[in-house]
C-alpha cells in the first residue's frame, strides 16, 4: 500500500509548468526550494530576535521584498551543484536504487549544510547584530582560533546532532511526498541536459554582473538594512570587497587639491609641516627641555567598552581597578575607537591613520615595513616587542609587528610553563602580563629601555578564565570576562609596582574596540566610545582630557609626555599640547564600508557608490538628525580630505620605512574650492 501510494503521488505534480518537464530542472528546483525556504525561515527568526530594535511600519514590507530578492539570487548559486549532477549523471543511474540513495544522501548533506549556515547566522547575529560580513570572512580564513572558540563557546555535539536530525526529517518528508520520484521521472534528452546546464551557469553569472548588494534599498534603521540581506550573498559580497579603492568608490577631490588641503589641515602651531613638498605629510614636533627615557607598556584591551566602567556612569562594579587607575591617570574622557576589529584598533594606535575603507592595513599585503609609533622608540635604541597570548599569525599581526621592528612574543615564543590557563584565543590575561613583566626584568638587568605592546584576549567569547580570581564564575558571560580582565590589570600594576623599573615606566591602557557595534543608525557612535589612560602618578600628574579624541591621538599625547623630538606621519595630535588642548577635537569611526568623521558639529559618513550623509549627533544617545546643509557640506568636505588623503598616503608607498621624499618643488596654485567628484548617476543621500 505504501509503495503504491508513492508511485501515484508524483502525478499530483503534473500541474507544474512544462518548463520543468526535464529531469535536469527538477532536482535543482527542489534544491532551490529548500534554500529559499530556509533563507525565509532564517529571516523570520532574526526578525523575532531583533523585535525590539525594529521600526514597525511599511518599511518592513521593503525589508521582505529586498530579502526575498537576494534569497533568490543566492539560491541560483546554491543550486549549481545540482545542475551539474542532474546534467552529467546518466538518467538510468538517477532512476536506479543506488542513484536514488546517492541523491537522497546528497540532499541530506546539502540541507545539513544550509541548516548549519542558518544556525551560524543566528549565533553571528547574537554576537554582532548583523548578517555575515567581513568578520565572518576572517573567521573562515583563521579556522584554528575560530573553530576552537566555537567548540569552547557552544555545545557543538548537540547542535550538530540536531541539525542532522532536522535535515533527515526534511528529506524524509520530501521523499514521502514523492518529490524525488517526480524528479527522476522527468525527461532527460541531451538537448534538455545541455539547455539546463547552460541556464544553470548563465543565471548566476548574470546575477554576479547585474546585482550588487550596495544597490539594495537604504533604510533609516540599520537593523532593517541587515535583515533585508541574504547571509550567503552578504558573505561573498564581503569576500569580494576586502579592500575598496577609495577614488573608485567614494566622493573625492582633485588629487592635487586633496594633498594641499590635507597638508594644511594636519599641520598645527607646534607640529608644522616638515617640508614644502605638497605630498609630504610629515610634521616635525620639537619639544622644549630634555627628553625622558621612560619605558612604556601599552595594554590594548580586548572589547573594553567605555560603558563597562563606573567612571562613565553605569555603576556595575565590573572595573574597580580601571576606575581607580583612571583617577590617577591622564584620562581621555571622550575617545572613540576607529572600528570594530582588533586590527583596526592596532592600526589606529600604531599608524595614527583614519580607517581606510575595506580591511585594516595590518591585514593587507602592503601592510609591512611601515613607519609606526615604534619608529621613534627604535631610533632611541629601545627594545620594542609585541606580546600576545595566542598565535600571532592570526590577522597577520606577527607580520605587521615584526616588520615594524618589534620582537614577536606570541605564545609560540613562550615556554610551556608560561601558560597556566588558555582558550582557543590564547593564554589568559594574567599569563600575558607575567610574560611582559619577566621580559621587562630582563631589559632592566641589561640597562635597555623598552616599549611593549600587549594585546589581551580574555574578554572574548568563550569568556573563560582561571577560577578564584573574582566573585563571578568563569564561562558565565561577558560581565564576568570584563571583571576578570579588570582584575588582571590590577594584578599587573600590583606586581609591576614591586619592580625597580616601575618608577621609570608609563602604562597605557586602551581598548581595541567596543564589545558591540550594532545599532539602529547607520553608525551608532555610542558603540565606539572606549576608555584610554596614561598612568604612573610619579611621572605624570592626573589630568582629564575632555575634548573629542580618537585612538590616533593616543601616541602623540604619550610622546608629548616623554618630551620627545620626532617626525610624525600620522593624523593624531598631542591632546595636551596647548595648541590643541582647547580645540573641540574629532574622531574617526568606521564599520568597514562606511567611514565617518565625528565632531561636535555633527557626523559625516562616506559610503560606497560615492554616497554621503551628514547628521547632527547626540553623543550620549547616538541619535542622528539631518544636519544643516551648509554645515553638512563643509563637514563632508573635511571628512573627504581626511579619508582620501589617508588612502592615498598608503597607496603611494610613503608609509614605507625605506621611503625617501624627493627634492622639494614649488607649491601649485590651483584653487582650494574645487567640488567633490561624485558619480553623476548616483544621487546624493
Amino acid at each position: 500500500m505504501g509503495s503504491s501510494h508513492l508511485l501515484k503521488l508524483p502525478r499530483t505534480y503534473n500541474f507544474m509548468p512544462l518548463i520543468f518537464r526535464s529531469q535536469v530542472s527538477r532536482l535543482p528546483l527542489i534544491a532551490f526550494a529548500i534554500f529559499f525556504s530556509l533563507s525565509l525561515a532564517s529571516r523570520l527568526a532574526l526578525f523575532i530576535t531583533a523585535y525590539h530594535n525594529l521600526t514597525w511600519g511599511l518599511s518592513i514590507l521593503g525589508v521582505f521584498a529586498s530579502g526575498l530578492f537576494f534569497d533568490a539570487m543566492a539560491g541560483l548559486f546554491a543550486t549549481l551543484p545540482w545542475f551539474f549532477y542532474a546534467s552529467l549523471a546518466p538518467g538510468r543511474f538517477l532512476g536506479s536504487r543506488i542513484g536514488r540513495a546517492a541523491t537522497a544522501l546528497g540532499m541530506l548533506l546539502f540541507t545539513s549544510i544550509l541548516l548549519f549556515i542558518t544556525a551560524s547566522e543566528w549565533f553571528f547575529w547574537d554576537e554582532f547584530g548583523a548578517r555575515f560580513n567581513f568578520i565572518a570572512v576572517d573567521y573562515l580564513i583563521w579556522t584554528q582560533e575560530v573553530l576552537g572558540n566555537i567548540s569552547e563557546s557552544y555545545p557543538m555535539i548537540p547542535i550538530l546532532s540536531g541539525i542532522i536530525t532536522l535535515a533527515g526529517i526534511m528529506i524524509w518528508t520530501l521523499h514521502r511526498r514523492g518529490l524525488f520520484i517526480w524528479a527522476f521521472k522527468g525527461e532527460s534528452s541531451w538537448k534538455d541536459r545541455a539547455a539546463w546546464l547552460a541556464a544553470g551557469l548563465t543565471l548566476p553569472t548574470l546575477a554576479v554582473i547585474l546585482v550588487s548588494q550596495s544597490a539594495a534599498p537604504s533604510f533609516a534603521n540599520q537593523y532593517h538594512a541587515e535583515l533585508a540581506k541574504n547571509g550567503c550573498w552578504s558573505f561573498f559580497a564581503a569576500f569580494k570587497q576586502m579592500e575598496l579603492d577609495y577614488p573608485k568608490w567614494y566622493v573625492a577631490l582633485p588629487e592635487d587639491q586633496m594633498r594641499r588641503e590635507a597638508k594644511a589641515l594636519l599641520a598645527t602651531k607646534n607640529a608644522p609641516s616638515s617640508s614644502a613638498i605638497p605630498e609630504d605629510f610629515r610634521r616635525t614636533i620639537t619639544a622644549p627641555g630634555d627628553e625622558h627615557r621612560w619605558n612604556v607598556i601599552l595594554i590594548c584591551m580586548e572589547s573594553m567598552s567605555a560603558n563597562f566602567m563606573d567612571h562613565f556612569g553605569k555603576k556595575r562594579g565590573l572595573t574597580p581597578n580601571l576606575d581607580r587607575i583612571a583617577k590617577d591617570s591622564i584620562f581621555f574622557e571622550n575617545i572613540y575607537a576607529t572600528g570594530t576589529r582588533t586590527v583596526r584598533g592596532m592600526e589606529a594606535i600604531t599608524l595614527g591613520l583614519p580607517p581606510t575603507p575595506g580591511q585594516a592595513i595590518i591585514y593587507r599585503p602592503g601592510g609591512v615595513n611601515l613607519v609606526t609609533s615604534f619608529t621613534p622608540f627604535l631610533d632611541r635604541g629601545y627594545d620594542c616587542a609585541f606580546f600576545y597570548g595566542g598565535d600571532g599569525r592570526f590577522d597577520f599581526m606577527n607580520r605587521y609587528f615584526s616588520t615594524a621592528g618589534c620582537r614577536v612574543m606570541d605564545a609560540g615564543a613562550w615556554k610551556k610553563q608560561d601558560i597556566s590557563f588558555k582558550t582557543a584565543w590564547g593564554a589568559c590575561d594574567e599569563d600575558l602580563f607575567h610574560k611582559a613583566i619577566s621580559e621587562a626584568d630582563a631589559n632592566h638587568a641589561a640597562n635597555k629601555p623598552f616599549h611593549f605592546f600587549c594585546m589581551t584576549t580574555s574578554n572574548h567569547r568563550p569568556y573563560t578564565f582561571p577560577d578564584g580570581r573574582i566573585d563571578l564564575p568563569s564561562h558565565s558571560g561577558r560581565k564576568a570576562a570584563v571583571k576578570y580582565a579588570d582584575w588582571a590589570v590590577g594584578n599587573l600594576i600590583a606586581e609591576a609596582s614591586q619592580k625597580p623599573w616601575f618608577k621609570d615606566t608609563l602604562f597605557v591602557f586602551v581598548a581595541d574596540h567596543c564589545a558591540g557595534s550594532a545599532g539602529k543608525s547607520e553608525i551608532d557612535v555610542t558603540q565606539y566610545r572606549i576608555p584610554a589612560m596614561i598612568y604612573n602618578p610619579s611621572l605624570v600628574p592626573a589630568k582629564a582630557i575632555t575634548g573629542l579624541s580618537s585612538q590616533v591621538d593616543l601616541m602623540p599625547t604619550l610622546f608629548g609626555q616623554l618630551n620627545w623630538n620626532y617626525q610624525y606621519l600620522g593624523y593624531g595630535h598631542d591632546k595636551l599640547d596647548p595648541a590643541n588642548e582647547n580645540q573641540d577635537g574629532r574622531a574617526f569611526v568606521s564599520n568597514y564600508q562606511k567611514i565617518a568623521l565625528l565632531t561636535h558639529d555633527g557626523l559625516a559618513i562616506l559610503k560606497p557608490n560615492r554616497q554621503v550623509s551628514s547628521y547632527s549627533c547626540d553623543l550620549v544617545s547616538g541619535d542622528l538628525r539631518p544636519l544643516d546643509p551648509v554645515k553638512g557640506e563643509s563637514l563632508v568636505h573635511t571628512t573627504t580630505i581626511f579619508y582620501q588623503s589617508a588612502s592615498w598616503l598608503f597607496k603611494s608607498g610613503r608609509l614605507q620605512r625605506s621611503y625617501q621624499e624627493p627634492t622639494p618643488v614649488a607649491l601649485e596654485s590651483a584653487p582650494l574650492t574645487a567640488p567633490l567628484i561624485k558619480n553623476p548617476a548616483t544621487p546624493e543621500s
